[in-house]
C-alpha cells in the first residue's frame, strides 16, 4: 500500500470547470481528499453528497 504523507499539487476538472489546487492525504482512509471550492460547486450545480467524475493532472 502506498504511503499518504504529502499533499499533491494538481489541476482538476469537474464538468466544464478546471482549477489548480492540492489534494491532501487522509491516513485513516488511505486516500487523498479533494476540496472542491464553493465557486466550483455553484457553477457545476453540486450539492453535498453528490457523486461526480473528476479529471486530475499532477503538476
Amino acid at each position: 500500500m502506498p504511503t499518504f504523507d504529502a499533499e499533491l499539487w494538481i489541476h482538476v476538472t469537474v464538468g466544464g470547470t478546471t482549477w489548480s489546487t492540492s489534494i491532501f492525504p487522509d491516513t485513516k482512509r488511505g486516500a487523498y481528499l479533494l476540496p472542491v471550492k464553493k465557486d466550483v460547486r455553484r457553477r457545476e450545480g453540486l450539492e453535498v453528497g453528490d457523486r461526480l467524475s473528476v479529471a486530475l493532472e499532477l503538476v
